[in-house]
């Protein structure tokens, strides 16, 4: 997800976007334009990292960021929802050695089964529990040379963490069901909302895995504690809504501004950005007003009034009703499900259940499966290069029909 005075690209975003603060070096401006290089020539222009922001806290993490980079141990983003961390994260491998190799995510948060976040991560042996009726290669051997970065660390099981305990002590992982551990080279680099002291002291959270985390934090600070910077970064994305959807742009007006100066923000930037797309489209003309933000700016007020305990990701539908609109015709592949799975709404085991089920139609061929997902032919390679390098290829299947 795009957050936090960062983002992974977009339409309409310049190059190399770091904007100086009063204090701020040439070399951490050179910096932030070297993670938005790297990110573009790693993932593509939609895929650039840029880092918005004057404050003095946001040169504090980039500086960070930086230091941390040149290490190989391992890095914890510490911040709240929507503050950025992933985006950070990003910067990290993007600024170390090992950013021309793979960057992996999971968010941990969505696999509320014990075996099966162990098994994404770490792999397992054909038999090892019910439903493991083939070998699997985890994310750590995966990700050999680069970064995986685990989000929402906090809802790792007690097995996860032992298995990734063993990863930073002995630099081995050992698959669900094997008897003989594998070594890797991988940096992890993790983030959570939750506070794992408290998390230690409950009891629910390793306490020898917790001080090994503690060495390397990153904080990435809330909206609040940023100064004016939610101006700069509302104003981002009203210009990121206007490329996108090819129309003029917008400005804010005086009033609309004193009530947005108003607010403490406590979703953060994906708060601000939901404001500015939503006010964006519900504006008349080009000037946009306080009337346009409707509910926008309450609503995820009344979301963290309503529970302290962390939100787990809302899918916009199981993956058998994705399916089932994808074969009626409802919506292409890319609006199903590229997007969701990109933003994080969907894990890996979804889309693999998808493609699956949509292989079971095509006779196994991904050629004609094309036309079921409602995906043009020249789009085939960028399908199946998608699949592969986000390892969401079910064990059948052919490419070659």
């Amino acid at each position: 997800m795009r957050e936090c005075g960062t983002s992974k690209g977009g339409a309409g975003e310049p190059g190399g976007a770091y904007v100086l603060g009063s204090g701020t070096s040439d070399r951490l401006s050179r910096t932030a334009d070297l993670i938005a290089a790297r990110s573009t020539e790693r993932w593509g222009e939609r895929q650039r990292t840029t880092i918005i922001g004057r404050h003095a806290s946001v040169d504090t993490v980039l500086e960070q960021a930086t230091r941390f980079a040149r290490s190989d141990s391992p890095v914890l983003i510490t911040g709240e929802t929507g503050t950025g961390k992933e985006l950070f994260a990003r910067a990290i491998y993007l600024l170390s050695p090992r950013w021309n190799r793979e960057f992996l995510s999971v968010n941990c948060a969505q696999y509320r089964d014990s075996q099966l976040i162990s098994s994404e991560l770490f792999g397992h042996k054909r038999g090892s529990f019910t439903g493991a009726v083939n070998d699997h290669q985890g994310i750590f051997e995966t990700a050999e040379g680069g970064v995986v970065f685990l989000d929402e660390i906090g809802e790792l099981s007690a097995q996860a963490q032992a298995l990734l305990l063993r990863l930073f002590s002995e630099g081995e992982i050992l698959p669900v069901g094997a008897n003989r551990s594998r070594r890797v080279n991988v940096r992890t680099v993790m983030a959570t909302n939750r506070n794992l002291k408290e998390m230690v002291d409950a009891g629910t959270f390793r306490a020898d895995l917790y001080y090994r985390l503690r060495q390397l934090n990153l904080r990435i600070p809330p909206v609040r504690e940023r100064g004016n910077d939610w101006r700069m970064i509302v104003d981002h994305y009203v210009e990121e809504a206007a490329a996108a959807s090819g129309a003029e742009q917008k400005q804010f007006s005086p009033q609309a501004l004193a009530v947005l100066g108003q607010h403490d923000w406590p979703g953060n930037v994906r708060e601000l950005r939901a404001v500015a797309e939503s006010s964006f489209h519900l504006s008349d003309g080009l000037v946009i007003g306080p009337e346009s933000f409707g509910e926008s700016l309450e609503s995820v007020s009344r979301l963290r009034e309503m529970s302290a305990v962390p939100l787990l990701p809302i899918v916009s539908a199981p993956p058998e009703t994705l399916l089932g609109r994808l074969l009626a015709g409802e919506g292409s592949f890319w609006a199903l499900v590229h997007e969701p799975f990109l933003e994080r709404d969907l894990n890996r085991h979804q889309v693999r259940d998808i493609v699956a089920g949509g292989l079971s139609r095509s006779g196994g061929s991904y050629k004609r499966l094309l036309a079921l997902f409602g995906i043009a032919q020249e789009d085939y390679l960028k399908f199946m290069d998608f699949l592969r390098h986000h390892r969401l290829k079910p064990t059948h299947g052919r490419s070659d029909a």
